[in-house]
């Protein structure tokens, strides 16, 4: 009897652990414009980070109004924000094309060139349809991991794909 209950209670230490680290997909939602990324889960903890209104994430709530932040291109752990200021997401249910708040604003950047191609389709086995010179700035919205759907700022057109490590 004490076996099974011990069991039983490991097998529900499990289930809650692996349920408190499931990532969502979430944008920063902050009317400062900025949100802090913190070291600890605190006001008072250094700030280690800062991601602007729109940034998109990944995020794993904690049971104290805090969240562990994660890096949306590689999922890389980057420290603590504060739950309230994260709006959960589902890109994949995003409208095409999408409305003024589920645009994302982002500027061009290429370590080596100063350009990036423009493609037909979210990988570089598609044509290649133009060019933006880094620097310029553009509403994207995610397609997957890896590319970003690339739109117009001022008029709002679809222009194409660009690798999501030539945003930011």
């Amino acid at each position: 009897m004490k076996k099974s209950i011990f069991t039983l209670a490991l097998m529900i230490i499990c289930a809650v652990s692996a349920y408190a680290q499931k990532k969502y997909t979430g944008i920063v939602n902050d009317p400062d414009g900025y949100t802090n990324v913190r070291a600890a889960a605190s006001t008072k903890s250094s700030i280690v980070d800062r991601m602007d209104d729109g940034d998109l994430l990944y995020y794993t709530p904690m049971t104290n109004g805090w969240s562990k932040v994660y890096l949306y291109r590689n999922s890389k752990f980057i420290g603590y924000m504060h739950t309230s200021r994260i709006k959960r997401i589902d890109i994949s249910k995003l409208s095409d094309p999408p409305t003024d708040d589920e645009f994302l604003s982002g500027r061009i950047v290429d370590p080596k060139d100063s350009y990036v191609n423009i493609r037909r389709g979210p990988g570089t086995n598609y044509a290649i349809s133009g060019r933006l010179n880094v620097g310029t700035t553009v509403l994207y919205r995610y397609d997957n991991e890896n590319w970003v759907k690339v739109y117009n700022k001022r008029t709002k057109s679809f222009l194409g794909y660009v690798a999501s490590s030539r945003i930011y």
